[in-house]
């Protein structure tokens, strides 16, 4: 599915492209275990995107904070795999990338050789 990298914080990410209903953009997005929806995105990318609004629901963060957050549509690719995701909005800067897109895939994260990659489950 893909090769990701760390960033100068030690952070593992992955490049994704987002694809809206205006254009497509790509980022980088952190890879977080923490986070089981697919895609959280800050507000300003998502208003550049175009992405469609399709419900809302409620969420946890970390520090164990409760709250309604809205839902959007949209499509993910990362390498040659691309699929519908739900986009969650954020005031943070960072794009998360969630363990709802490692359904079925394997994570390998490499701390000492940092290297990150998402491949098929066998």
């Amino acid at each position: 599915m893909g090769q990701g990298l760390f960033d100068e914080y030690g952070q593992p990410k992955i490049e994704v492209v987002i694809i809206g209903t205006k254009t497509n953009l790509a980022v980088e997005a952190l890879i977080d275990t923490g986070f089981d929806g697919d895609i959280c995105l800050p507000i300003e990318v998502a208003i550049q995107l175009g992405l469609e609004l399709c419900g809302s629901q409620p969420i946890e963060l970390a520090d164990g904070t409760r709250k309604n957050e809205l839902v959007f549509s949209g499509m993910v690719e990362v390498d040659a795999d691309r699929r519908e995701v739900e986009v969650i909005l954020t005031q943070a800067k960072e794009t998360l990338f969630g363990t709802g897109l490692l359904k079925g895939k394997v994570l390998k994260v490499d701390f000492e050789k940092k290297s990150v990659e998402i491949m098929e489950s066998k």
